[in-house]
């Protein structure tokens, strides 16, 4: 019975999608045009419109995501050739001034020769050494020469590169923008559409197997609206809360269905064809399913079938209890990282009380591991701050953002991170401090990591992500984010790393504000200073694109002997010793 009201009511969607698309409106002639014919009523109708919507406009908010991401990837890469170019210039006139040096040099040693060969013997030693001088300096300038054009051949490869890939990302965005203006849709998911040219690939024994597969994927969900004026919330599925705390639900079957029911009755001069389904069992908040009912407020079932059979997914709007933010206590602070989330507990005067760690690891599981993991740690937090009866502090979550600050981390945590996974925890999160009382502040997060790192890392020991909670937790209680005063006057900064070694920052000088604009700077502006700094530090220290020298000049067998020795110090009469130092064997 669920297989073919599913059947029917998501061809009802499929065909609306279709009229829709070819330009007809919704109006009522396209209503009647379509739930006649089927033998559907006109709730029916609606709710497979609502459906459709639904799908259209979670396909525009994706597209329009996307545009913002490809368009930051392209205006990087345009920034990127920009870059280049510039180096590229800068390198040919480099070249036009070492090849001029090397002509001159070249031009002195034609002339040390002639005079070399006409000296006398008693001056041939001092002009053969002048002659072996000056050799020596132009081959000199030719390797520079020779490595200048070098890096200019390099540099044009590169940006002959980066321009085709520009230009992808162009017509990438492109595409885009044409998705938010058209959508589209597949039913039944293009990658199982696809499935069809690679039946063996994809598991398929024939295409009439493959066709099965589609035609089920196309009718697996359907969703009915809520009504308030309806009882139990909704006209044609009405759940009822029995004493035993499980639930029954009556569905009501359109006219094209009335031979499957299991039983009918006349209401209102209207034929009702009824299905009785008994001893539904709800796992997660059954009671306030059971409040809803009492409370008569719509509520929208949706059926979705998997491979273990059909499930019955009530929606309804749960009252939000209202709170305020009251720090008077301290706060919670919440940072969500690559594989776990960093929790501060702090006191009123913004010192920490407890970090911990919660993890969160979505990375490579799928969309249900994901939502569960997402909240079972989203419990435990929230579970934490009412059980001290504080407020939360999170990062006003922006998904485009939060990836920048990851890929100047590291660009391969940034791509662990999904936009999925962001958007769960985001909404888990106000889900659960609404239920749960809890008031949740979200705050700006700009340049809370680096704040954390400068200011309570190396002070109280903690990680660079646990400051940052820390930090999240002081901004959304209103406390002061200065500057060390030790680095005012100074104008030096130690910035505690990851590998627990400290980078020296000399900062910039500060301007004095004029008689205008005196107190009106920012305090960001001052780590926003700093945040450069620690960039160009960083940068300084990464490794060259050039290969290093050779780890050994050793042979692959001596490698393997001295691999076995086990903790033996190499003698300090061998090859690498005398290279390297005392070289200790690492263990297989």
């Amino acid at each position: 019975m669920l297989d073919a009201l599913s059947n029917l009511m998501n061809r009802v969607e499929r065909g609306l999608h279709r009229e829709l698309c070819s330009g007809r409106k919704w109006t009522g002639d396209l209503a009647v045009s379509f739930y006649k014919p089927l033998g559907i009523s006109a709730k029916l109708m609606e709710s497979a419109y609502a459906a459709r919507q639904a799908k259209v406009d979670a396909t525009v908010e994706l597209a329009k995501l996307h545009v913002q991401e490809v368009g930051a990837k392209h205006a990087a890469k345009l920034r990127q050739i920009k870059k280049t170019t510039a180096a590229l210039t800068k390198a040919r006139q480099k070249i036009v001034e070492s090849a001029a040096t090397v002509a001159k040099a070249e031009a002195k040693v034609e002339k040390l020769k002639a005079d070399f060969e006409r000296a006398p013997n008693a001056k041939r030693p001092k002009a053969l050494q002048q002659l072996k001088s000056l050799l020596g300096v132009m081959h000199r300038e030719r390797a520079q020469l020779g490595a200048l054009v070098e890096k200019a051949r390099r540099l044009k490869a590169d940006i002959h590169q980066h321009k085709r890939r520009a230009g992808i990302l162009e017509h990438k965005v492109k595409v885009a923008r044409e998705r938010v203006e058209s959508p589209t849709l597949c039913f039944g998911t293009k990658k199982l559409f696809r499935a069809q040219f690679h039946l063996k690939e994809n598991g398929f024994g024939s295409h009439d197997a493959w066709r099965e597969a589609w035609r089920m994927a196309r009718s697996a969900t359907f969703i009915i609206e809520g009504a308030a004026s309806a009882p139990a919330g909704n006209q044609f599925v009405r759940l009822t809360h029995r004493e035993d705390g499980l639930f029954d639900l009556e569905l009501r079957l359109p006219e094209a269905l009335a031979h499957l029911a299991q039983e009918s009755f006349k209401s209102g001069g209207r034929t009702i064809n009824v299905v009785q389904i008994e001893g539904l069992r709800f796992e997660y908040r059954a009671e306030e399913l059971a409040s809803a009912l009492e409370r008569e407020v719509p509520i929208a079932v949706r059926f979705h079938r998997d491979e273990r059979g059909w499930r019955v997914m009530p929606t309804f709007r749960s009252v939000e209890n209202e709170t305020q933010f009251d720090a008077r206590c301290g706060a919670v602070g919440v940072d969500l990282n690559v594989g776990h989330v960093s929790v501060t507990r702090a006191d009123r005067h913004g010192n920490p009380v407890e970090q911990f760690d919660v993890p969160l690891v979505t990375y490579g599981k799928s969309e249900g591991a994901s939502r569960s993991a997402t909240g079972s740690a989203v419990k435990t937090i929230v579970a934490y701050a009412k059980l001290h009866d504080l407020p939360i502090a999170c990062e006003k979550l922006d998904f485009s953002d939060k990836k920048k600050r990851l890929s100047a981390e590291d660009v391969r945590r940034a791509r662990q991170l999904s936009s999925f996974a962001y958007s769960a925890f985001a909404a888990a999160l106000d889900s659960a401090c609404a239920r749960q009382g809890v008031h949740l502040r979200r705050v700006n997060p700009a340049y809370t990591s680096i704040i954390g790192r400068v200011k309570t890392a190396r002070r109280y020991g903690s990680s660079v992500h646990a400051a940052a909670s820390l930090a999240i937790a002081r901004r959304a209680m209103a406390l002061s984010e200065e500057l060390p005063k030790s680095s005012i006057d100074t104008r030096r900064l130690q910035v505690p790393m990851d590998d627990a070694h400290l980078v020296t920052l000399d900062l910039p000088a500060r301007k004095d504000p004029g008689a205008q604009d005196a107190g009106t700077r920012h305090v960001w502006s001052d780590w926003n200073r700093v945040a450069k700094s620690l960039r160009d530090a960083l940068a300084a220290l990464r490794p060259s694109r050039r290969k290093g020298p050779p780890r050994s000049m050793l042979g692959r067998g001596e490698l393997r002997s001295m691999v076995g020795r086990s903790g033996r110090a190499v003698p300090g009469s061998s090859i690498q010793s005398r290279t390297t130092g005392t070289v200790r064997a690492v263990t297989a």
